[in-house]
């Protein structure tokens, strides 16, 4: 029974072993990077998530800055409201009974961030 291998089967199968080392190694690298992304995508997924609730809040200000702007007819709130993007107009008051005497409307430019 001859149990040697030629030359061409033992650099055959240590080729192949070494191919094997240099995929298992790759997988492993691969693995961690994985890991790593998916540690960064669930931070920005929670900081989306997060911004929602803060996106009513955001929308009170602008409007209760709004009212005050045109109420005290205070021309650098407006105007700072409008370089952020925003237009303000005056709504005539509903009915002759109501207690509010109108309010202000605002609305976002398109194209503006």
């Amino acid at each position: 029974m001859h149990t040697m291998l030629s030359t061409w089967q033992f650099n055959l199968l240590t080729g192949l072993g070494a191919l094997t080392v240099l995929l298992a190694a790759s997988n492993g690298w691969l693995f961690t990077q994985n890991r790593a992304d998916q540690g960064v995508l669930n931070q920005n997924q929670l900081l989306v998530q997060q911004a929602g609730g803060h996106e009513a809040l955001y929308r009170e200000m602008v409007k209760a800055l709004a009212e005050l702007g045109v109420k005290g007819n205070d021309a650098q709130v407006l105007n700072m409201l409008a370089a952020q993007g925003l237009s303000v107009s005056v709504n005539a008051p509903a009915a002759p009974t109501a207690p509010a005497a109108g309010g202000a409307d605002v609305a976002t430019r398109k194209g503006a961030k």
